[in-house]
């Protein structure tokens, strides 16, 4: 259980984008305290009305959207926030996150978090055994982030099952404690 865990989960523009609505709510069946940030491409694929009737919290997609709502202590999501899942993983996320470039919410949300990172790809074949993503995955690996497995060893890039993201998710926790 995740007993009031907060965690965001981001989703990045590919085809499992509607997919984070059962990541959340599975998250959210695990007590997690579920906060959202969406890439402006994931809107072409799920919208935010969609994602916003799944948690407690104002959607967040541009970084310099006036907030939603106001908090005197206000600190900014990475800080707050103990787990970090970005679910759909597209390749230009993982080469941002893999090379320090932070020009968008999630991407500079991802420099700025301090907590456990779990990645969800979903990237074709092709873009995925390309040099420049192998080598963005394995600087991410070797900072520290975590890759769901989806078992899948002919196309090891393809989104995993809810159930294999949320018991990540649930093991990262239960590595911490």
């Amino acid at each position: 259980m995740l007993n009031g865990k907060k965690i965001v989960v981001s989703v990045t523009g590919c085809s499992p984008a509607v997919q984070a609505l059962n990541i959340i709510n599975e998250l959210r069946k695990q007590h997690g305290d579920v906060y959202v940030v969406m890439t402006e491409n994931a809107t072409n694929f799920v919208t935010p009305l969609m994602l916003q009737r799944s948690v407690d919290h104002p959607i967040q997609i541009q970084s310099f959207d006036p907030p939603k709502t106001w908090d005197n202590n206000h600190k900014s999501l990475s800080q707050k926030t103990d787990l970090l899942l970005i679910a759909p993983a597209s390749a230009n996320i993982l080469g941002k996150a893999a090379n320090g470039i932070s020009d968008d919410l999630l991407s500079t949300t991802i420099m700025s978090m301090r907590g456990p990172k779990v990645i969800a790809t979903h990237i074709n074949d092709m873009m995925y055994n390309s040099p420049s993503v192998q080598r963005n995955v394995r600087t991410l690996k070797n900072d520290g982030f975590i890759f769901v497995e989806n078992g899948n060893s002919k196309h090891p890039s393809y989104f995993p099952t809810i159930d294999q993201i949320v018991n990540t998710v649930l093991q990262v926790f239960e590595d911490t404690n």
